[in-house]
C-alpha cells in the first residue's frame, strides 16, 4: 500500500522584488533563470501608472442632462453618453467589452446590420403621413439615431452621409412600427369620400351627413364629390364609423321632408354613378388606406393597392371617367373588358385607360397607374 506524500513549496524571489512560489523546486529555478528585472520593473511601474490613472479619475456618478432620454447608472449607455464614471457604469463598460471581444474571437460579433431595410420602412411610413418624432417614439428611438438614419451627420466637406448600419434591436423596433397617424395628419380622400357616396345612394342626404359629422355644408360638399384631394385623419376615421353605422340602415322617411331628402339623393348619386355599400360573402366591404378602429365581425377591410373599387370599375365599363384609378381597377377593368369582347383599342376609347395591354395577365411588365 503506497504513502502520499505532501509536497513542499518552494520560493524565490530577486533583488526587483520580483517573488513566486512553486510546487517544486525544479520550477522554481526555472522561474529564476528565466526571470528579467528589466521587463518586471517596467510591468511594475506600468501597474503603478495603471493605479494612479484610476485613482485620478472622478468616481462620482454623473447625471443625465439629456432632455428626453433618462440614462440610468450601471449601463454602456449613461458611460459613453453621459461620461459618468462611477463603479457600476465602469462595470457595465468592462463586461461589454469582454463580451464584445469574446464573441468577435469566436466570430459571432454580429450585432450591425444594414440600415437600408429599416430606412426604407421609415421612408413608407413618412410617405403616408407619419411624422419623423411620432415614428421615432413609435419604436423608442432617439430623434438623434432616427435623423442619422435618414439625413446623416456633416463631414468636413459638409456634406450629409446617411447611417450604414445600425444595431439589430434598433432596426427590430424600427421595423415593428405601423402606421399611426396624428390626428391632424393629412389622408388621401379616397376612400372616405367613397363611403360617403354609398351612403348618399341609399338615401342619406348630404345635409343629414354633415349634420352628423359636425362639418358645414360648405366644407363637406367638396368631400363627398372628391374636389378635396385630401382630409385630416380624425375626418376620414369619423366617416368610417358613420359608415360602419349607417350601411345597413335606410334614412329616416317619416315624413314629407324625409321622404324628399332621402328621394333627391338616390337620384343625385344615380346621376353620377354612385353605388350602394358592397358586400362581399354577406359581409360589408370597407376599403382602408390608414389604420381605423377596430371592426365588427360583420366587416371586411379591403386594401385599395391590391383590391380593386366595384364601383369604379362598373363606372368605368359604363363609360363614366370619373374618379381616380388604381392599378388594381385597371387591371380588373382590362379583364372584363377583354371577357366581353372590347378590343384593346375600345377599352382606351371608352374606359379611359391608355396602353390597356400593359394591363393583361400575361404581361410582366405592368407599370403602377
Amino acid at each position: 500500500m503506497s504513502r502520499r506524500v505532501k509536497r513542499g513549496t518552494y520560493r524565490r524571489s530577486h533583488s526587483c522584488g520580483w517573488s513566486g512560489t512553486f510546487d517544486t523546486a525544479g520550477k522554481a529555478d526555472h522561474a529564476k533563470r528565466h526571470h528579467s528585472c528589466a521587463r518586471w520593473i517596467a510591468k511594475a511601474e506600468s501597474a503603478e501608472r495603471g493605479r494612479a490613472r484610476s485613482a485620478a479619475v472622478d468616481r462620482t456618478p454623473k447625471p443625465c442632462h439629456h432632455k428626453v432620454a433618462n440614462h440610468q447608472h450601471g449601463t454602456y449607455a449613461c458611460y459613453t453618453l453621459d461620461a459618468c464614471r462611477c463603479p457600476a457604469c465602469a462595470h457595465a463598460v468592462r463586461d461589454y467589452e469582454q463580451n464584445r471581444v469574446r464573441q468577435q474571437a469566436y466570430g459571432r460579433w454580429d450585432n450591425l446590420v444594414d440600415a437600408d431595410p429599416a430606412r426604407n420602412h421609415v421612408r413608407r411610413l413618412m410617405a403616408a403621413g407619419m411624422g419623423l418624432k411620432r415614428v421615432g417614439a413609435a419604436a423608442d428611438v432617439s430623434t438623434g439615431v432616427m435623423w442619422k438614419l435618414l439625413y446623416g451627420r456633416p463631414n468636413a466637406a459638409g456634406q450629409r452621409t446617411p447611417s450604414r448600419r445600425i444595431t439589430k434591436a434598433v432596426e427590430a423596433r424600427l421595423l415593428a412600427v405601423e402606421l399611426d397617424l396624428a390626428d391632424g395628419a393629412m389622408v388621401p380622400n379616397t376612400d372616405t369620400a367613397r363611403r360617403l357616396q354609398a351612403l348618399v345612394a341609399i338615401g342619406w342626404s348630404m345635409s343629414k351627413l354633415g349634420l352628423r359629422l359636425g362639418v358645414l355644408p360648405g366644407n363637406f360638399n367638396p368631400v363627398v364629390t372628391g374636389k378635396r384631394p385630401m382630409v385630416t385623419v380624425v375626418t376620414a376615421k369619423a366617416v368610417h364609423d358613420l359608415y360602419l353605422e349607417l350601411a345597413d340602415q335606410q334614412p329616416p322617411e317619416d315624413n314629407q321632408r324625409d321622404r324628399i331628402a332621402a328621394s333627391r339623393a338616390r337620384r343625385h348619386a344615380a346621376t353620377h354613378g354612385w353605388i350602394p355599400p358592397l358586400r362581399f360573402n354577406g359581409r360589408l366591404v370597407v376599403g382602408s388606406v390608414l389604420p381605423l378602429p377596430e371592426l365588427d365581425d360583420d366587416a371586411v377591410v379591403l386594401e385599395l393597392d391590391d383590391t380593386f373599387d366595384e364601383a369604379v370599375v362598373q363606372r368605368r365599363l359604363a363609360g363614366d371617367r370619373s374618379g381616380r384609378l388604381m392599378k388594381a381597377d385597371r387591371i380588373e377593368i382590362v379583364a372584363r373588358a377583354r371577357a366581353a369582347g372590347w378590343s384593346l383599342n375600345d377599352i382606351t376609347a371608352r374606359a379611359g385607360i391608355t396602353k390597356p395591354e400593359r394591363y393583361l395577365p400575361d404581361d410582366r411588365h405592368q407599370e403602377a397607374s
